[in-house]
């Protein structure tokens, strides 16, 4: 299930201390891999809400990265 378009649910999740934020996301994605951030997804896969990261690394390849939205841990990084 993905939640790109509902603000209001990523928003409550937020604020009941289940994920993390946004900005603390992107912080740690770009500190694991460098590059530009194209897009950011919440999404639900099966029972863990995931950050879904596409980005373009410095060597020109979009990529793709997955970090748990509770933990903030590196679940995959892999081109897209």
């Amino acid at each position: 299930m993905a939640w790109a378009g509902d603000h209001d649910r990523a928003k409550a999740l937020l604020e009941e201390g289940e994920i993390l934020s946004l900005s603390e996301i992107m912080e740690q994605a770009n500190s694991r891999v460098p590059g530009k951030i194209l897009e950011v997804e919440l999404e639900e896969k099966g029972s863990m809400i995931v950050y879904e990261i596409e980005f373009l690394s410095e060597q020109g390849v979009i990529m793709e990265m997955l970090i748990n939205a509770r933990s903030g841990k590196l679940i995959s990084v892999e081109e897209d």
